[in-house]
């Protein structure tokens, strides 16, 4: 088994010690072995602690620090690393056999490409979901109006350097796609390998719903604020878009509002509505 892949993969974990050793022997079980596996424990409880001490390998380090995000805890890792190529792995996903050894063939042909991910299975409950997530990559262009890329891929550590890490203040989530838009933004190109070689676990409370549901205007105008010059740059197909993503929402709204099921409810809705009214009337 080959083993100069010039690869460290960095591991954040934060109490998934249910997950971090599948995340771990997905590692393990590449085609193509990384040089060094970082793990580094954000704070995790003590149940996630005592899983990692069961941890024995030579070319494992773990790193135990106070909680400080998962940003912070990639960057420390990645700070350690001295091979050429870091691939990232949230502690509760993990890899198809096959997808270092892909990786490093492309970064290794194409200079211009500074990251690489591929398509992604979702693991919801212990059950594949049918749909494959299929992102396009791309360049800075493709990433102005949202993420086209993954948060388990494979970079340089020049990329890295070059876009001064993951942003510590996007504590909320959406800190890959910033980091993607700030490596992109230095003329790199993302190549998304055309196999579900990644497997994302979409847990009942995942940091990612959280950051769509409660924070997703606040980071969405950070990013804009923080690359507003490559906004700027984009800025006609960046509005005819949204101008578009507005028309498709509108018409999809007036189609709900001429659906049967909603005019049955509103039939059935109008009498308490009334009745609110007289109430609020008569107070």
């Amino acid at each position: 088994m080959n083993v100069n892949s010039d690869v460290t993969v960095i591991i954040p974990c934060f109490n998934d010690g249910k997950y971090v050793l599948e995340a771990l022997n997905s590692i393990f079980n590449q085609t193509l072995q990384a040089v060094k596996i970082i793990i580094v424990d954000d704070g995790s409880n003590v149940e996630t602690q005592k899983i990692l001490k069961t941890i024995y390998n030579p070319n494992v380090q773990i790193i135990h620090q106070e909680n400080k995000g998962v940003s912070n805890a990639r960057n420390r890792g990645i700070n350690l690393a001295t091979t050429n190529y870091i691939l990232t792995l949230d502690a509760d996903d993990y890899f198809e056999p096959s997808f270092i050894e892909k990786s490093v063939k492309v970064l290794n042909e194409n200079e211009n490409v500074g990251v690489v991910g591929s398509w992604v299975k979702i693991l919801k409950n212990n059950i594949f979901e049918e749909e494959i997530k299929k992102p396009l990559g791309g360049g800075v262009k493709d990433f102005v109006l949202k993420n086209n890329g993954i948060s388990g891929s494979m970079f340089r550590k020049e990329c890295w350097l070059t876009a001064s890490g993951f942003d510590i203040k996007m504590a909320h989530g959406y800190e890959d796609w910033e980091f993607w838009i700030a490596i992109l933004s230095h003329n790199w190109f993302m190549h998304i390998l055309q196999e579900p070689l990644f497997i994302y676990r979409q847990k009942a409370f995942s940091r990612n719903q959280k950051a769509s549901n409660f924070f997703d205007f606040e980071l969405r105008k950070y990013i804009f604020l923080k690359h507003k010059l490559i906004f700027e740059n984009h800025f006609e197909f960046y509005t005819l878009e949204l101008l578009r993503q507005n028309s498709v929402l509108r018409m999809h709204v007036a189609k709900k509002k001429n659906s049967k099921e909603y005019q049955i409810g509103s039939l059935f809705l109008a009498p308490l509505r009334f009745l609110k009214r007289i109430l609020i009337f008569t107070k």
